[in-house]
């Protein structure tokens, strides 16, 4: 897919203070008319959003939120994929060039909507500035996303005939890979004291899945039955997502389009691990990347461990 710089139509002025005239926006080549409706986006008040970049736990979360959303109904989530339930926004644009199979899903949607989306803050609609819907955010690991987003593009099509190391050096050529996921996680991690955004990672949901699930469940007002627990924590467990048809992203494969897509085939949801990078990749390459998103993260004035929520802040 060709990228080009895009301008967003306004910035978010009221929630962040900064330089954004020099932040720089990469977008699908020409998809301003798109990113434009987008901006201007009529929203319903019961719609919740979940922000994330690819590959950092997005299917997870969105998979637990549609439950809390729609009664634990077990047996529609497992019944119906879970790009329908719960569309991606961009995903008709991107892989059709056809905004209305963007935005003609969401119509139809019954309330309460989740939407998913991976545009960063500025490119998301401008009524969200406003703090009067609820968004929740997923960060992890660059390099584990990385890694991961290695793989789903080579069963897209996109990475199909190139090694793993291949696709490393090319995106560590430059900061600039780096520099739009460190931006894009730092500007929701600026607002995560907010009181309509939930920013978590997926380390944390890795280490107490429970914890995350009551937290969102209160942070949406939205109580979870005893009863219910055990089940849904089976049913959100790697094991049972990895086997799930309806959150492997079959419907959204069979939509793909590149010539080469299926040619070589990974599971979405593939290992699940934390630091997972370590045992794929060469250790040259772990130094540069850790160099890189260092420099980064130092120009973002923050460190990986508060972005990732491993250290009190």
């Amino acid at each position: 897919m060709e990228r080009e710089q895009v301008t967003p139509r306004s910035y978010p002025t009221n929630l962040i203070d900064k330089d954004w005239a020099n932040r720089k926006h990469m977008g699908k080549k020409n998809s301003q008319s798109f990113l434009n409706a987008v901006h201007d986006m009529e929203l319903r008040d019961d719609d919740v959003w979940i922000v994330t970049l690819p590959k950092c736990g997005t299917t997870w979360m969105q998979e637990f939120l549609w439950l809390l959303l729609n009664d634990f109904d077990f047996e529609a989530a497992l019944a119906t994929d879970q790009e329908i339930r719960t569309p991606f926004l961009e995903f008709g644009f991107l892989v059709h060039d056809d905004g209305e199979r963007s935005f003609g899903p969401l119509r139809v949607l019954k309330s309460p909507r989740l939407i998913k989306s991976h545009y960063p803050l500025a490119l998301l609609p401008s009524k969200l500035w406003e703090g009067k819907h609820k968004v929740i955010y997923v960060f992890r690991n660059p390099i584990d996303a990385w890694v991961s987003g290695y793989y789903h593009g080579v069963t897209l099509g996109f990475y199909y005939g190139k090694t793993l190391n291949q696709y490393f050096d090319e995106i560590l050529s430059t900061d600039d890979f780096a520099t739009e996921k460190i931006q894009h996680a730092h500007e929701f991690y600026q607002l995560r004291n907010k009181p309509w955004i939930f920013y978590t990672t997926f380390e944390r949901m890795k280490k107490d899945l429970r914890g995350v699930i009551v937290e969102v469940s209160r942070f949406l007002n939205k109580p979870i039955p005893e009863q219910q627990m055990e089940r849904l924590l089976k049913h959100l467990s790697f094991e049972e997502m990895k086997k799930n048809p309806t959150t492997n992203h079959r419907w959204e494969m069979a939509q793909a389009v590149h010539k080469n897509a299926g040619k070589e085939e990974h599971p979405f949801v593939r290992r699940g691990e934390v630091n997972g990078y370590k045992d794929e990749l060469q250790p040259e390459q772990i130094e540069k990347a850790n160099e890189c998103i260092k420099r980064v993260l130092e120009k973002n004035n923050v460190t990986l461990d508060e972005l990732l929520l491993l250290k009190d802040s």
